[in-house]
């Protein structure tokens, strides 16, 4: 079966984030940000499918806003970026298989964490 996100415009942005996300040595928090801030428009929209122009835009306001931002890598206190953060590990961990350990640790969010995220990603219907 194939994901119905494959021939979309947004789906490859994260997907590529998420890959640098895991793969790169420097930024990784930034990408798993990426991933999440594209992620987020996307459920805002309510609109699964996106041409590579409304791909484009919202990556190119959800980078200007991430780098408005400091890019310390803290959890604690909570704020908006680490639940962007949260949000593309949590992805990441559905998407590709990638130990969430891993991801975990490459997105400095807590594994019980992930774990809680994860588990509340498979029971929503």
């Amino acid at each position: 079966m194939t994901d119905p996100h494959d021939a979309d415009a947004l789906s490859a942005v994260v997907d590529s984030a998420l890959e640098r996300a895991l793969l790169e040595s420097a930024d990784a928090r930034r990408y798993f940000a990426l991933a999440g801030a594209v992620e987020r428009a996307r459920e805002d929209t309510g609109d699964p499918q996106s041409d590579p122009l409304t791909a484009a835009l919202v990556c190119t306001v959800a980078v200007s806003a991430l780098e408005s931002e400091s890019p310390v890598p803290t959890w604690s206190p909570p704020d908006a970026r680490n639940e962007l953060v949260a949000a593309g590990a949590v992805r990441a961990s559905e998407r590709f298989d990638v130990a969430p350990e891993r991801v975990a640790a490459r997105a400095g969010v807590p594994l019980s964490d992930l774990r809680t995220r994860l588990a509340e990603e498979r029971t929503e219907p």
